[in-house]
């Protein structure tokens, strides 16, 4: 999907199409313990990547060189929550998994927050 497209998607229009939510077990099968790389918009595209502990914690730097901690959890309904330490947004999205990624969409606009491109067994430098 192209990112202005992907941009005007709606959490709504994705379920219209049949397209179902990952559930809580999904969606930590894709990503506890696991490095994930993707984007999002802020002040124009960024992309990022973030290890996400199966404690719960995680770590992230995007391709401004920003760095940033927090913590994350997956509720009963497998909406994926980010809360972080600094300035970084927080947020609570749900998951689709479309075309071998994963789009994220917020729970409470529907609007796109952000899509795993990339996922990767484990810890990995989180270099860009």
């Amino acid at each position: 999907m192209k990112l202005e497209l992907e941009k005007k998607t709606t959490k709504d229009d994705l379920l219209s199409r049949g397209y179902k939510p990952l559930t809580q077990e999904e969606l930590l099968e894709f990503i506890s313990g696991n490095t994930v790389g993707g984007d999002y918009e802020y002040s124009g595209h960024r992309i990022y990547k973030t290890y996400m502990n199966v404690t719960g914690d995680m770590q992230a730097k995007n391709d401004w060189g920003s760095e940033e901690q927090g913590s994350w959890s997956v509720d009963s309904e497998g909406y994926l929550s980010v809360k972080w330490e600094g300035y970084w947004e927080d947020w609570s999205g749900v998951a689709f998994k479309i075309d071998d990624v994963i789009k994220f969409y917020d729970v409470s606009s529907g609007k796109w927050r952000t899509t795993f491109h990339y996922i990767a067994e484990g810890e990995e430098e989180l270099d860009i």
